[in-house]
C-alpha cells in the first residue's frame, strides 16, 4: 500500500512543474470526466436497485394501512355512516402517488436511451466547458472556497508521504520566524524563485525549520530551504524571515 502511495506522489511530481492552470485544469478534467461515467453508467442500475427496494418496503408498509383503513371503513358502515373520510382519500392517494413515483423511476433508469453517442459528446462537452469556467474562477477569485480547496489539495499533493508524517527535527537546527513587517504573512514555495508554485501561507508567529540549503536566484533574491511542523518543506525568502 505504501509503494502505490509513493507511485501516485511522483506521478504527481511530473505536473508539479507545470503551470498552475494547467495543473487545475487536468485535476478537475480527470474529477468530472469520472464524474460523468458514473452518472452514465454507474447511477442508472443504482437507481434502479433503490427504486425497488423503496417499492418492496412501501409494499410492506401500505398492507397494515390499508387493512387499517378497510378496518374503519367497515365499522363506519356498521355504524351507518356513509361515504368515504378525506383523510382516507388523502392516505390511499399518497401511497398510489408513490407507488407511480417508484414505477417511474424504474422505466427510465432501465429503459435503453435513444442517441447514446449524442448523450456521450453532449456530456463530454459541458463537463470541458465547466472545467474552463472553474479553472478560471480559481485563478482569478482565490478568496473563494474551491481556490482555497484547491491550495489545500495541491500542499498534500506535492508532499512526499515521510515529509508528511514529519518527524522531530535535531536540535541545532535553527528556528525561523517571519519578521515583523510581513504580519499578514509570507509564502513558502515548491522552488527558489518567485515564479514557483505557491505551496503553503506561514502565518505570524509560526516556526520554520531551517534545512541548512539555501540558493539565489536569478534577481539576487536569496531563499532558504525550510520546513513547518506539519512536515510541508519548501523554499521561502530570506528578506521576510528571522531567527528566533
Amino acid at each position: 500500500m505504501e509503494s502505490i502511495i509513493n507511485q501516485l506522489f511522483s506521478i504527481w511530481s511530473l505536473f508539479s512543474v507545470l503551470p498552475e492552470w494547467l495543473r487545475i485544469f487536468m485535476a478537475l478534467f480527470v474529477l468530472l470526466q469520472l464524474a460523468r461515467l458514473i452518472l452514465l453508467y454507474i447511477f442508472p442500475p443504482f437507481l434502479n436497485l433503490f427504486c425497488r427496494l423503496l417499492k418492496k418496503l412501501l409494499h410492506f408498509l401500505s398492507y397494515p394501512i390499508m387493512a387499517l383503513l378497510c378496518t374503519v371503513q367497515r365499522r363506519r358502515r356498521e355504524s351507518e355512516k356513509a361515504g368515504i373520510p378525506v383523510w382516507m382519500d388523502i392516505i390511499e392517494g399518497l401511497l398510489a402517488l408513490f407507488e407511480r413515483f417508484f414505477n417511474k423511476m424504474i422505466q427510465l433508469s432501465r429503459k435503453r436511451k435513444r442517441n447514446k453517442t449524442r448523450i456521450k459528446r453532449w456530456t463530454f462537452h459541458s463537463a470541458t466547458v465547466l472545467v474552463i469556467l472553474l479553472t478560471t474562477s480559481i485563478m482569478n477569485n482565490p478568496d473563494n472556497w474551491f481556490s482555497q480547496t484547491w491550495e489545500k489539495t495541491e500542499i498534500l499533493l506535492n508532499q512526499e508521504p515521510a515529509h508528511i508524517q514529519a518527524s522531530g527535527t535535531s536540535k541545532d537546527q535553527k528556528v525561523l520566524i517571519l519578521n515583523k513587517d510581513y504580519e499578514e504573512g509570507g509564502n513558502i514555495r515548491v522552488a527558489p524563485e518567485l515564479t514557483a508554485a505557491h505551496l503553503y501561507t506561514i502565518k505570524n508567529g509560526e516556526i520554520m525549520h531551517y534545512l541548512n540549503q539555501n540558493q539565489v536566484d536569478s534577481k539576487g533574491i536569496k531563499w532558504l530551504k525550510v520546513q513547518t511542523p506539519n512536515g510541508i518543506e519548501g523554499w521561502i525568502s530570506s528578506l521576510i524571515v528571522k531567527e528566533k
